[in-house]
C-alpha cells in the first residue's frame, strides 16, 4: 500500500492536502479535495474508495477537477479522521509548519511592539513607525538595540545644554553616526520622537528639522553645513553680519555655518538681489571675472544651511534668483526654490537651454550619451539625452555671470 501511496499520479491529491494543512487547516474540517488527476489516478481511488470486491462509483469530476471525499478516503486506507498528516507523510510529502511559522512571526511581532511600547510609551508617532518595519528572527537583537537606543535618548531629554548629535549617539548607542540625518542613520526616527515630545507636526525642510531637535538641547549639523556667499552685504552688527561685510571689503567668498545663519543671523541688505546658483564652480569663476552681485552656493541639494540661507533672504524681502543644471534634478531644486522662497529662475528657460545646447561641442553629445542607464531614463523625460546640461556650460555662465572681458 505503501507504494501506492507514493504514486506519482496520486500526488497532486496529497500535495494539494499538505498545501492546505500547511496553511493551518483543521484536518478533521477537511471534507473534499477537488484536484486534476489522470485517468489511472482517478481508477486508483476509486479503487481504494470501494474496497476489495468491492463497486467501484466514478469520482465527480468537472473542468474544475476531481473530487475526492477525504473522510471515506482515510477510512478506506486504514487511518482515522485525525490521521490526515500522517497519511500525506507516508506518500512522501513532507508539510512545512507554515502555520507555526505565522505563529511564532506574529508572537515576535507582538513582543517587540510590546516592548517599544513600554520602553517608548510617550511617543506614538515613534511606535508607529516602528510598527511599520518588518522582523524577522534575524532581526529582533539588533531592533531591540534600536528601541533601548532610543528609550536612552528618551530619558536624557530634554537636555540641560546642548549637545552634538554625533555625542548624543555615542553615549546612547555607541556609535556617533548611529543617528544620522540621512538614510544611512537612525536620524529619521530621533526627528519622530522630537515631534512626538514637542507634540510637533509634519517639517517641510531639513532646517525644520535641526530646529525642532535643537528645542530638546540637540545639535544636529551645525557647523558641519556651511554655505558659500560672496559680495553679500549686511546692515546689522552680529558676528555674521561682520564676516559678511569683511569679506566684501575683502573681495572674497566666505563660508557661514548653519550655527551662524541660527544663532547669529545676519540681517541681508534689502538693496540687493541674490542670485542663487548651484554648483561652487560659479563662486570660483565670478571670483576670476571680478562679478560685483550677490552670489549664493547650494552645492547641488537643499540642506538645512540652505534652507535656512533662502529663508534669512526672503523674509528680508530681498529678490532672489536661482540658477541649476539642466537635468531633472536640477530643474526639481528649482521650482522648489521658486515655490517657498518665491525665487525668479534664471538662465533654466527654453532660450538660454538651447543657446547651452548650442554652445556644446560635437565631441560632448558623444560623452554625455554614455552616461549611466539610470540617467538617461530620467533624461529621456525631458525629450533626450542632450537636455542635461550643466551649469559650467560657458553659454549658461556668460547669462549668469556677464562675458569675461578676457576670454
Amino acid at each position: 500500500m505503501a507504494g501506492d501511496l507514493q504514486d506519482p499520479a496520486i500526488r497532486p491529491l496529497w500535495q494539494s492536502l499538505a498545501d492546505r494543512l500547511a496553511r493551518g487547516s483543521d484536518p478533521t474540517i477537511i471534507k473534499t479535495a477537488t484536484v486534476h488527476l489522470t485517468r489511472d489516478a482517478q481508477a486508483r481511488i476509486a479503487g481504494w474508495l470501494a474496497g476489495p470486491g468491492g463497486r467501484r462509483r466514478p469520482l465527480r469530476t468537472n473542468s474544475s477537477g476531481t473530487t475526492i471525499p477525504v473522510p471515506r478516503l482515510l477510512t478506506a486506507l486504514g487511518y482515522g479522521p485525525n490521521d490526515l498528516r500522517t497519511l500525506i507523510e507516508n506518500a512522501g510529502i513532507a508539510i512545512p509548519d507554515t502555520a507555526g511559522t505565522r505563529t511564532a512571526a506574529h508572537l515576535r511581532r507582538t513582543a517587540i511592539d510590546t516592548y517599544a511600547a513600554y520602553h517608548l510609551p510617550d511617543a506614538p508617532l515613534l511606535n508607529a513607525r516602528l510598527r511599520s518595519y518588518g522582523i524577522s528572527e534575524d532581526t529582533v537583537k539588533e531592533r531591540r538595540f534600536l528601541i533601548d537606543a532610543l528609550a536612552r535618548v528618551r530619558a536624557l531629554l530634554p537636555l540641560p545644554r546642548p549637545l552634538p548629535l554625533a555625542i548624543l549617539a555615542e553615549r546612547c548607542a555607541g556609535s556617533p553616526h548611529y543617528f544620522d540625518l540621512n538614510d544611512n542613520g537612525h536620524g529619521p526616527l530621533l526627528i519622530l520622537l522630537a515631534r512626538d515630545l514637542l507634540h510637533a507636526g509634519i517639517l517641510d525642510t531639513p532646517a525644520d528639522e535641526r530646529k525642532l531637535l535643537a528645542r530638546l538641547g540637540i545639535v544636529a549639523d551645525r557647523l558641519s553645513q556651511t554655505v558659500l556667499l560672496f559680495n553679500v552685504m549686511a546692515t546689522g552688527d552680529g558676528p555674521s553680519d561682520r564676516a559678511l561685510n569683511l569679506a566684501c571689503q575683502d573681495r572674497r567668498p566666505v563660508h557661514l555655518t548653519l550655527h551662524d545663519l541660527t544663532v547669529h543671523p545676519p540681517a541681508l541688505g534689502t538693496n540687493q538681489s541674490l542670485l542663487v546658483v548651484e554648483n561652487p564652480s560659479l563662486i570660483d569663476e565670478a571670483l576670476e571675472r571680478q562679478v560685483a552681485r550677490p552670489l549664493a552656493c547650494t552645492r547641488g541639494n537643499l540642506s538645512a544651511v540652505d534652507h535656512t540661507l533662502l529663508a534669512l533672504a526672503r523674509d528680508a524681502g530681498l529678490a532672489i534668483e536661482y540658477a541649476g543644471d539642466h537635468d531633472p534634478w536640477g530643474r526639481a531644486i528649482a521650482e522648489t526654490v521658486r515655490q517657498r522662497y518665491q525665487a525668479t529662475l534664471v538662465a533654466m528657460d527654453t532660450a538660454s537651454h538651447r543657446a547651452a545646447v548650442e554652445a556644446e561641442p560635437d565631441w560632448s553629445r558623444s560623452a554625455r550619451s554614455r552616461c549611466e542607464p539610470a540617467d538617461v531614463e530620467a533624461l529621456r523625460d525631458h525629450g533626450s539625452i542632450e537636455a542635461r546640461i550643466y551649469q559650467e556650460n560657458s553659454a549658461l555662465i556668460d547669462i549668469l555671470l556677464g562675458p569675461h572681458t578676457n576670454s
